[in-house]
């Protein structure tokens, strides 16, 4: 099994809206720059576009917003993966400091150039074997 993988960023004044906080849209997109941190660690982006014709296309996502993020704050995102067949299954908790800020999921399906649905690649399937899950991970769940 290997360790949880967590990604860390600040957060930047052009993430915030006019309340000084965080806006909602931009928690997925730290989700997506967490996931991306993960490929490149673990050395599948070689299986994802551009590199490959293949791309894991997103078909659920969910965000549960605990507390507010603010300018400068530095985020912790971790995060797990689990294939469910032939989708792939994200989990994301997003901390500043100890404190749990956000919520989030996503739910993937690798399709080719066509956008036709395709067998996950062998290297994929190997890492996901290699991590851990944990059901009751996510409080809001």
């Amino acid at each position: 099994m290997s360790k949880q993988f967590f990604y860390e960023r600040y957060v930047a004044f052009s993430d915030t809206d006019a309340m000084g906080v965080v806006h909602h849209a931009n928690y997925l997109r730290f989700c997506e720059e967490a996931r991306v941190a993960w490929m490149r660690a673990t050395n599948l982006t070689k299986i994802h576009y551009p590199v490959s014709e293949n791309v894991l296309a997103v078909l659920h996502h969910q965000v549960w917003h605990l507390k507010p993020a603010r300018f400068e704050d530095l985020v912790r995102v971790e995060l797990q993966v689990r294939s469910q067949r032939l989708k792939i299954q994200f989990q994301y908790v997003m901390f500043i400091g100890t404190e749990r800020i956000a919520e989030a999921e996503t739910l993937h399906i690798p399709l080719n150039k066509n956008l036709r649905p395709v067998r996950h690649a062998p290297e994929l399937l190997n890492q996901m074997e290699k991590e851990s899950w944990t059901e009751t991970w996510l409080s809001n769940s």
